[in-house]
């Protein structure tokens, strides 16, 4: 049975109706049934009491109708309320919606989804979803739209009226098997870093603003959002609320993916219409709040109660989350914006599992903190709190670990494991870095000098040591190696020294102690190249014999030409000085293989080892090299 439509919309753009109910499809077989009663009464017993039993038979035929034609009343208007409920429901949602048949042909528009593409919603009734995605991304959107009935989340360019583009993100549900709805429901969201300028073209946006897991924005198209946010109406809020998101087993690639795209889907599930919701680096999910930070703070402590454990074919896997939360303003760029929120995320991650803050707590928080941490850290190696662990560096030609990176860990008694970011800095405010370097230097040499590097025939391992800038200028550096290599026995031309660049600036007797850990033999690295103050003029001619290439150019690199180029230029300027580059931050397959086509030959990071106890150290030089060798054999597609 159908219902009219509203005036203006085409009856086949109504949403789906409710299937369930029937009619009074029983009403002609029962009435068959009762005027064959009646006849074979009349014709059998031919006398009064025929007559008697026709009438019953009759009066309960009539009856019988009348119990049909009320049910079929009852459920005609049940049918009519459900369908106008869902028509109401779809249309006054904030997000566009779309609804699909089988054959992937719009059914139902709602007026925001005309608005969001520019065109009448009787326009879109009809259409090929494929007639309106942009080619590059139709793979994409049709993997999500042949799914198994789980909600799935992809971004994909969608054509608008006047043959621009718009990056729209879909949450797909497939609700073909339900019975109430029997189609594809779309719910979208325009997620463009900002709007075309009126009356300029709109230039196709690129997928370099999508992050390829799980189809939400990225990084790149978050900072542009935050700079077209805080370029615009002075009369809006908004707020920011950054989700850390914490598994406590070691996942594959495959099923980290697999989670991540689970998580999209509940959150994404939770969210207000006008929330944004984006992927920030570090696996982090950012919501982007028009409102106060209050609003972000309750949007956020939905996340919290939305993220949970995940059923695997292996298991409930235990996912937890924190949050923190920040207001946006006009004087706050896009970067001190992110910063501040990643501040409140990590004083919730302190405080324990589910905890929302608020950057102006957090900072409160930090303050105490830095006070306690400068305060114990006097004294910590004395109480054995500090420890040393190692990062290969492989070689990507010859497929073995070369170096090891030596790097300061603190497990406080109070706050656990503190990060170096945080302790570092506070040691280099006070003499206490120069016994802190010492030390290092010393069981960094004495640890590796007993290794041999990976078997017979292979060279002896090197190991890697930072030493800072106040170390240095202390004028004890030259000393402190010598003691150091005395101790371990280990050669001095397997300790790799690692300065910043701005050492190379300092005064005569830096480079004069520098020229002299050379003449011993022992390799003088800069490390974090390229974000510094050294520039070709200061390079050339320098005691220098390696390149440390900072990982702030691997950020993105796979979709940013211009990093792309910056690695290709630090690598050239290395061969052109005869300097080899060494390679940090390498963490996906993708980078990977961008670096080893462009001929980087020494590579450190995640994907090939994270950073290794002493205990391990042996072990995982090798899986190390094999990791890279399994990478090489196995060609990872380019971006």
């Amino acid at each position: 049975m159908s219902t009219a439509s509203d005036p203006g919309q085409s009856p086949v753009s109504s949403p789906a109706a409710p299937r369930s109910g029937r009619t009074g499809a029983l009403g002609l077989p029962a009435a068959v049934l009762g005027i064959a009663a009646v006849v074979a009464g009349l014709l059998a017993l031919r006398a009064p009491a025929g007559v008697v039993v026709a009438t019953g038979g009759l009066l309960a035929l009539l009856t019988l109708q009348v119990f049909l034609w009320q049910r079929q009343h009852r459920l005609s208007g049940a049918l009519r309320r459900s369908q106008d409920s869902l028509r109401t429901l779809v249309r006054s949602s904030v997000d566009p919606v779309v609804i699909l048949d089988d054959s992937l042909r719009i059914t139902f528009a709602s007026e925001a989804a005309g608005s969001l593409l520019g065109l009448g919603v009787a326009d879109l009734v009809g259409v090929h979803v494929a007639d309106t995605v942009h080619p590059d991304d139709r793979a994409g959107l049709f993997g999500a739209l042949d799914g198994d009935g789980q909600s799935a989340v992809r971004t994909a360019r969608i054509r608008q009226s006047d043959g621009g583009w718009r990056l729209v993100q879909a949450t797909v549900r497939d609700l073909r098997a339900d019975p109430e709805i029997g189609a594809l429901v779309l719910h979208c969201r325009d997620v463009s870093p900002s709007a075309p300028a009126p009356g300029a073209d709109s230039e196709p946006l690129e997928l370099s603003l999508t992050d390829a897991v799980t189809g939400l924005p990225n990084r790149t198209a978050l900072m542009r959002r935050l700079g077209a946010v805080q370029r615009g109406p002075r009369n809006r809020t908004y707020a920011m609320a950054v989700v850390g998101i914490t598994c406590s087993e070691v996942l594959s690639p495959g099923e980290e993916a697999t989670v991540l795209r689970a998580l999209t889907s509940r959150i994404s599930r939770v969210l207000r219409g006008e929330d944004w919701l984006a992927r920030s680096t570090d696996g982090d999910f950012v919501v982007l709040v028009q409102g106060s930070v209050a609003d972000a703070e309750a949007v956020a402590d939905r996340l919290m109660a939305t993220v949970g454990p995940l059923a695997t074919p292996t298991g409930t896997l235990p996912v937890t989350a924190s949050a923190g939360v920040s207001q946006l303003s006009p004087d706050v760029d896009p970067g001190e914006a992110l910063r501040r929120a990643d501040l409140a995320l990590r004083s919730a991650r302190r405080a324990g599992d589910g905890a929302v803050h608020r950057y102006d707590d957090a900072l409160r928080t930090e303050q105490d903190r830095r006070s306690a941490l400068r305060a114990d850290l006097d004294g910590a190696l004395e109480r054995g709190e500090l420890r040393l662990v190692f990062q290969p560096v492989v070689d990507s030609v010859l497929h073995r670990t070369v170096t090891v990176e030596a790097l300061l860990r603190w497990r406080h008694p109070t706050f656990g494991e503190v990060s170096p970011v945080e302790f570092v800095p506070l040691a280099e405010e006070t003499a206490l870095i120069v016994d802190v370097g010492r030390w290092v230097l010393r069981e960094a040499c004495r640890t590796v000098a007993v290794l041999d590097g990976g078997g017979p025939g292979a060279e002896a391992l090197n190991v890697a040591v930072n030493v800072s800038a106040r170390q240095v200028r202390s004028g004890e550096l030259v000393p402190d190696v010598l003691a150091a290599l005395a101790d371990s026995g280990l050669h001095p031309s397997r300790l790799l020294v690692e300065i910043t660049e701005s050492v190379l600036l300092d005064d005569a007797h830096v480079i004069e102690d520098l020229a002299a850990l050379r003449g011993l033999g022992v390799r003088i690295a800069v490390d974090d190249f390229g974000t510094g103050w050294s520039s070709l003029a200061y390079l050339v001619g320098m005691p220098v014999d390696v390149l440390k290439m900072d990982q702030y150019f691997l950020a993105d690199v796979e979709h940013d030409p211009a990093r792309r180029a910056m690695c290709r230029a630090v690598l050239q300027l290395g061969s052109s000085l005869g300097l080899p580059v060494i390679v940090e931050g390498v963490n996906t397959a993708a980078t990977l293989t961008l670096l080893r086509d462009m001929g980087h030959r020494y590579l450190q990071g995640f994907l090939l080892s994270r950073p290794l106890e002493v205990g391990a150290l042996a072990r995982g030089i090798e899986l190390a090299a094999d990791a890279l060798h399994a990478r090489a054999a196995g060609p990872v597609s380019q971006p």
